[in-house]
């Protein structure tokens, strides 16, 4: 009993991860309205009861689907918690843009889904819209910690909102890089992020809030 019982969950877990899978491919190209149960059905092939037995409803099942893609981006993403750091200051902004810009390019499918919700308005905001601007908030405050390990220990007396402003201009890159990579077949991402964090980081040091 207790193997059948093993079996059905280890068989629960991958119908749900299949229809993550699934939902996540079919929403990142037709956006929230275009994705149907019946789509996701048709590239699972499992049965719809099965889809609303896990989620309840296509909204939570958007949220869900939302949620996974972030995590797996963040496991796999650079983190911006401070570690080794290049000595020079403009490197080390250069080094940790350019990481969160090879990242985003190559793993897009939650930043795609999360723009095309945000720019959708509804009478009855959808949850994986809310969900979608809370992980924007976590990773903005994940981006502003970190400058505040490197940034010169007096900066931020002087100017408390220095490291939420660089945090959110971050944030303005990575969705203007985002809209790039997808509308052209410009490629050379590294050159350009590294000529504005390069930019960026001389224009700090130009302040004296660079550590």
């Amino acid at each position: 009993m207790a193997r059948k019982t093993e079996r059905r969950h280890r068989q629960g877990d991958e119908s749900r991860q299949a229809i993550l899978d699934a939902t996540l491919s079919i929403a990142a190209e037709r956006g929230y309205d275009g994705t149907t149960v019946a789509l996701v059905q048709e590239a699972t092939g499992l049965p719809a009861s099965s889809i609303y037995w896990h989620f309840g409803s296509k909204d939570q099942l958007l949220a869900a689907t939302l949620e996974h893609s972030y995590r797996s981006w963040r496991a796999s993403a650079p983190t911006w918690v401070a570690g080794a750091e290049p000595q020079e200051f403009v490197d080390r902004i250069e080094k940790r843009f350019g990481a969160a810009a090879q990242s985003l390019s190559t793993s897009p499918q939650f930043w795609a889904l999360g723009l095309l919700l945000t720019l959708q308005h509804r009478v009855k905001e959808p949850a994986a819209r809310r969900l979608y601007a809370e992980v924007r908030h976590e990773t903005e405050v994940a981006i502003r910690d970190w400058w505040a390990t490197v940034l010169a220990p007096g900066a931020l007396e002087a100017d408390p909102d220095l490291t939420t402003r660089l945090a959110r201009f971050h944030m303005m890159l990575m969705d203007g890089l985002f809209l790039q990579v997808r509308s052209s077949n410009h490629k050379d991402i590294k050159r350009l992020v590294s000529r504005v964090a390069q930019g960026l980081g001389q224009h700090l040091e130009s302040l004296g809030v660079a550590a």
